[in-house]
């Protein structure tokens, strides 16, 4: 049995992002983003991203040789994402990912291959915990949208890791025209319990993560 369980409250916030997007004779030149926020183009040249990466800061524990077991995860959105230009943007997806491991850009540009299914490079293993969020275009308000699907993934192992990476994804459909997308700050509040596992056990979990580890990360 683990030794020395004790509980956890991590917490991080994302800021806003005002993302906007220009087009030059109907091809998709640039995606810019605000407040640390990327602007990505998908791997096909059609479709706008908006990324924001951050972590879990774990280093105090596993120097001593802790693991960590995430517990539970909060997303916590302070509103619905809207448009800057009215009826512009057709379909938004909202990816949340805590991941063991930094994402890469390709890995995000890779449209329809998510993180953590497949075919996509993230190894649903690196996935803590994943959560989608699907809006489409709201038919009743302009500029705004409605929520249509919701949903979770990832296998929440422990880890013994430096860091818990947590990465917000927006991909987006548009009207191939200039137009923007606001995204309003949002919380991750994960509750974990940290705790000293027998040697051997510590040894494999470490080496199974490091194998795992991109090693341009580590």
């Amino acid at each position: 049995m683990p030794k020395d369980v004790k509980p956890h409250q991590l917490v991080k916030q994302a800021p806003m992002n005002e993302m906007d997007l220009t087009y030059e004779a109907s091809t998709l030149e640039t995606v810019s983003g605000t407040n640390g926020w990327t602007g990505l183009i998908s791997d096909n040249g059609l479709y706008p991203i908006a990324v924001y990466r951050t972590y879990f800061d774990l280093a105090g524990w596993s120097k001593q040789d802790l693991t960590t077991f995430v517990q539970g995860v909060d997303i916590q959105k302070s509103h619905m994402p809207i448009m800057t230009v009215q009826d512009s943007l057709t379909l938004v997806q909202e990816i949340d990912i805590l991941s063991t491991r930094r994402i890469t850009d390709a890995e995000i540009t890779a449209w329809r291959e998510y993180p953590g299914f497949l075919p996509s490079t993230v190894d649903i293993m690196q996935v803590t915990y994943g959560e989608t969020v699907e809006y489409a275009e709201n038919a009743s308000i302009s500029g705004t949208f409605v929520r249509v699907s919701a949903g979770t993934f990832g296998t929440g192992d422990p880890t013994a890791m430096d860091k818990l990476h947590w990465t917000r994804i927006y991909p987006c459909v548009n009207q191939l025209a200039d137009t923007g997308l606001v995204i309003y700050p949002t919380n991750c509040v994960v509750k974990a319990i940290t705790a000293q596992e027998k040697d051997l056990v510590w040894m494999e979990r470490l080496r199974r993560s490091y194998v795992l580890q991109d090693q341009a990360d580590v």
